[in-house]
C-alpha cells in the first residue's frame, strides 16, 4: 500500500473520538477510502482492535464488486492494512446501490453485527459515493446513519454538496459530526476508469474458477428472477454471508441443476445461492 498523506484535520482527531462505529461520507473521489484507512490504523495504534467495513460495492477496497466486505485487525494494536484478521462478505448483487438500497442497508447492518461478534472495539465504515438526492443518495445515507447509529460521522466535501445530509446532523445530539474539506491530492476518476477497475477485478477472480454443478432442489435459491446464463451469483454459508462468487454457465431446467464457474474449491459449506442482476461474459471477460 502507498504511504498516506495525512491532513492536519485528520491528525487533530483525539482518541476519545475514535470509538464505536465511525462513518465516512462523501462523493466519489473525495478521499473517503484513504481517510477510512487512516482511521483504522490510528485506532489500532491507540491499542484497540478495529474493523474496516467497506460498503462500496462498485469500487471495493477489500473485496469484489457487487459485495460489501468486512475485515478485522488480527489483534488489538495491529495496524496492518488490508487487515489480516477475520473477514466476512455480503452479496448485494449489483455494483451500485441504486435500485438495491434495501440489501445495501441490510448488508451493512449484518456486517456491523458480525464485527462486534468477532470482537471489534471500533468499526470504520467506508461508504459509497452516492449522495445525490434525486438518485436516492440522501435517503440511503440518512437511513444508514439511523441503522448503524455511529458515534461519529466524518463528511468530506468540496463545496456544499453534502449539506442536505449534514444539516440535520449538526443539530442531532445522538451523533458527533466532523466536516472536513477534500484534500487537493484526491484524484478524480472517470466513469470509464471505474468500469475498467471493476472489470479487471472480476476478470482476475473468475480466471481462477473451476466448474461446479449445483442441484437446485437441495439448496436454498434466492432471487430466481435474475437466474440466466452469465448471471453473477453468490455462494453463501449457513449464516447468509458470501463465501465466493460464481457465474452461470448453463441451466438444465429438466434436471433442476446449474453449471457454474467459481474459484471456490468445493460446495461443502454452501447453504444457499443468491442471484444478482450483473451479467458477466466468461469468454470476453466483460460485464454485459
Amino acid at each position: 500500500m502507498s504511504e498516506l498523506v495525512v491532513s492536519p484535520q485528520w491528525a487533530a482527531l483525539d482518541g476519545e473520538t475514535l470509538q464505536r462505529t465511525i462513518l465516512v461520507l462523501g462523493e466519489s473521489d473525495t478521499g473517503k477510502s484513504t481517510l477510512a484507512r487512516y482511521l483504522f490504523q490510528e485506532i489500532a495504534r491507540r491499542g484497540m482492535r478495529p474493523a474496516y467495513l467497506d460498503s462500496d460495492m462498485g469500487q471495493s477496497t477489500l473485496g469484489l464488486p457487487a459485495t460489501l466486505n468486512l475485515a478485522l485487525a488480527q489483534a488489538a494494536g495491529d495496524d496492518e492494512f488490508p487487515p489480516g484478521g477475520p473477514r466476512a462478505s455480503f452479496f448485494v448483487g449489483a455494483t451500485t446501490p441504486r435500485g438495491h438500497m434495501l440489501p445495501t442497508l441490510v448488508g451493512c447492518k449484518r456486517l456491523q453485527d458480525r464485527a462486534l461478534a468477532l470482537g471489534a472495539e471500533a468499526i470504520v465504515v467506508d461508504t459509497n459515493g452516492l449522495v445525490e438526492r434525486a438518485q436516492g443518495g440522501k435517503a440511503l445515507k440518512e437511513w444508514k446513519i439511523e441503522l448503524l447509529a455511529p458515534a461519529l460521522v466524518i463528511a468530506l466535501q468540496r463545496g456544499s454538496e453534502m449539506e442536505p445530509i449534514l444539516w440535520p446532523l449538526r443539530r442531532d445530539g445522538r451523533v458527533r459530526l466532523l466536516d472536513f474539506r477534500v484534500s487537493p491530492q484526491a484524484v478524480r476518476r472517470s466513469r470509464e476508469q471505474r468500469i475498467a477497475r471493476r472489470r479487471e477485478c472480476l476478470a482476475a477472480y473468475v480466471r481462477q474458477a473451476r466448474q461446479h454443478v449445483v442441484a437446485m432442489n437441495r439448496i436454498a435459491v434466492y432471487d430466481l428472477e435474475y437466474m440466466a446464463p452469465s448471471a453473477l451469483l453468490a455462494l453463501q454459508d449457513a449464516e447468509g454471508f458470501c463465501l465466493g462468487l460464481g457465474v452461470v454457465q448453463e441451466i438444465d431446467r429438466g434436471a433442476g441443476s446449474i453449471a457454474l464457474r467459481s474459484p471456490l474449491p468445493g460446495m461443502d459449506r454452501v447453504a444457499s445461492i443468491r442471484f444478482g442482476p450483473v451479467r458477466w461474459d466468461l469468454a470476453r471477460e466483460i460485464e454485459l
